[in-house]
């Protein structure tokens, strides 16, 4: 049954119950933009938003598709500095929808998908505020403290980059499949290559996982309103987050699916900037982060290795061309490779 049909039964019931103040009846519609969990924004009758997060078909498991643990954290950041939006909801797979999910209050203000909406929204002036407020909310996350906010026993937190390697390389033999063995055997000798080299950890903060400004809705002055998309949010090494935010900086379009990111629109800071920027308000030394740009490439390629096969088997909502994933996993196969030779 299609989500509309169920909004107009007990599902629809549900939500109602759980948000008092809602007039149904509801409608939905799905936001673009993610690969692993689905999320729809739903309206009632007055206008009132609000979001709809939950995995897709046959994928309810594992921490990619954990929406408690998404809704746990931002509950958790929700009275401190980092902006998260506020959790309404958290079902399971006994509740009306039949998986996990969890309703979040909507926030207005823009999700810059890429350069060319970044640029559409927003002056050359609050770009560059939005690419400088996404490094400032990011040191702001990590100056939490977990133990501080209720999230002492939310992960393990010794040996992160390790346990790290371990979960990704156990998705690429889930995702196997013959046609691409060579792009599993390129990003396997890159794990034997990070495996070899893993630096000392930084003191275990909270990570978010997938950070990025395009995972940000922001303000028209290039404020950041709330920090989206919490799925792999864990504890560890703060400096993961890092790099995955300066890959996520200006990378080839092919290894974002044709995408030229936000961060590249007019007015917004360079990428050395924007580590310069982290290590001056952290104290953190990035001098050497060589293996953080590595070990974030190789991680956004299992990530495309992993949608490839999610797609292929049909268990997406929607349709998508899985070359173009092959692609992107080439591309980022490609910069880890061109990290590694740096070094």
């Amino acid at each position: 049954m299609k989500l509309q049909q169920m909004l107009g039964s007990e599902l629809g019931t549900w939500l109602s119950k759980a948000l008092p103040e809602s007039r149904p009846p509801w409608s939905c519609e799905r936001i673009a933009g993610g690969y692993s969990m689905l999320t729809y924004r739903l309206t009632d009758t007055a206008g009132q938003c609000w979001v709809l997060r939950f995995p897709p078909a046959g994928n309810s498991s594992g921490r990619a598709h954990d929406t408690d643990r998404e809704a746990r954290m931002m509950n958790a950041l929700h009275n401190s500095a980092v902006p998260v939006p506020t959790v309404r909801i958290v079902g399971t797979a006994e509740d009306p929808l039949g998986v996990p999910c969890h309703v979040t209050d909507f926030v207005p203000g823009h999700v810059l998908g890429d350069a060319d909406s970044a640029a559409r929204c927003l002056s050359p002036e609050a770009i560059r505020d939005a690419s400088v407020n996404i490094v400032t909310a990011l040191v702001e996350l990590h100056a939490v403290d977990p133990d501080e906010v209720g999230l002492a026993d939310f992960a393990p937190r010794a040996n992160y980059l390790e346990r790290q390697l371990r979960r990704w390389q156990s998705v690429l033999d889930a995702a196997a499949a013959p046609e691409v063995a060579s792009l599993a055997a390129d990003l396997t000798d890159i794990a034997e290559w990070l495996e070899a080299g893993i630096p000392s950890e930084a003191a275990p903060r909270i990570v978010h996982g997938d950070y990025r400004l395009g995972n940000a809705i922001v303000d028209d002055n290039g404020g950041i309103r709330a920090l989206l998309d919490w799925e792999l949010t864990t504890l560890g090494d703060p400096l993961a987050d890092l790099g995955l935010l300066a890959a996520f900086w200006a990378p080839p379009p092919r290894a974002m699916l044709g995408v030229r990111m936000p961060t590249t629109a007019p007015g917004a800071i360079g990428v050395d900037e924007a580590l310069e920027l982290y290590a001056k308000k952290t104290g953190s030394d990035v001098d050497d982060f060589a293996f953080y740009r590595v070990f974030s490439a190789w991680r956004l390629a299992c990530t495309a290795f992993r949608a490839r096969a999610r797609y292929a088997s049909g268990a997406m909502d929607d349709s998508a061309d899985t070359a173009r994933f092959v692609d992107a996993c080439t591309a980022w196969i490609e910069i880890a490779h061109q990290a590694m030779n740096a070094r």
